[in-house]
């Protein structure tokens, strides 16, 4: 009598698995069986005969799949003992033998389900190549600073600075409390602070914001580009090194 073995389109190398619970899993593919209502003795035979098959065994994978053969005969072997009713303690379930394999190899067929899709997306996104950024130098106006002018990086540098000098003048704990304060009434104040100079005179625009809290500041700061933008106030800088003022247009008001 012949030995029964595996057909030959059956027959695939251990390489082609990615570890014991894939080959399981593609076993139980082939026999068509619930996975949740295993066959131990089928599957334990033919994951045998899929291992004697193997004529390259990877050495460094190969204990793991010989731990499952050992884990699987256990089931079938705990499956063919009769269970006396009576060995069965008080409180205690007749657990089925299969459930904790089961739950593995649901939880690793999700783990795959995750997986493949995953390829499949940077299987997708390998089709598509990013344009390289288009190179828009030539489009760019270099438009020259009229005399006292500043420019936009200058003045956020000087509010930064006013905003760290006051962050470090005022103790780090302390109690806070909400500050009331409005654009306009910083515009009212900035109105002020000119009346009292005499004509062509400047304000230093780190003074207008110093010795205030840091809702006080945004509030000037504000008051001050508004101002500028209604023509009221201009920004004047000798030069790069020098000071940020303000000065009072001459046919602004105050």
């Amino acid at each position: 009598m012949q030995e029964d073995r595996p057909s030959e389109d059956l027959t695939l190398k251990l390489t082609a698995f990615q570890g014991p619970f894939d080959l399981l899993l593609h076993l139980i593919k082939e026999l068509e069986v619930d996975i949740n209502d295993i066959p131990m003795s089928a599957i334990t035979d033919q994951y045998l005969s899929y291992i004697h098959q193997m004529q390259e065994l990877d050495l460094d994978k190969v204990g793991e799949y010989l731990v499952m053969a050992a884990t699987l005969l256990e089931i079938k072997s705990r499956l063919l003992i009769p269970i006396e009713p009576d060995s069965i303690e008080e409180g205690e379930e007749d657990q089925d033998p299969r459930s904790g394999l089961v739950q593995q190899l649901l939880i690793y067929q999700q783990f795959q389900l995750v997986a493949d899709a995953l390829e499949e997306k940077q299987a997708d996104r390998s089709k598509y190549f990013a344009r390289p950024a288009a190179d828009l130098s030539s489009f760019l106006t270099f438009l020259p600073l009229e005399e006292g002018e500043i420019t936009l990086e200058q003045l956020q540098k000087s509010l930064i600075s006013v905003l760290q000098a006051q962050d470090q003048r005022q103790p780090k704990e302390r109690e806070i409390h909400q500050d009331q304060v409005s654009v306009t009434e910083k515009i009212d104040f900035i109105r002020q602070q000119f009346h009292q100079k005499q004509s062509n005179q400047t304000i230093g625009f780190s003074s207008l914001l110093r010795n205030g809290s840091r809702p006080e500041i945004i509030a000037t700061f504000m008051a001050i580009l508004e101002l500028v933008r209604k023509q009221v106030l201009v920004f004047q800088q000798e030069s790069y090194s020098d000071a940020i003022q303000l000065r009072l247009r001459e046919e602004g008001y105050a």
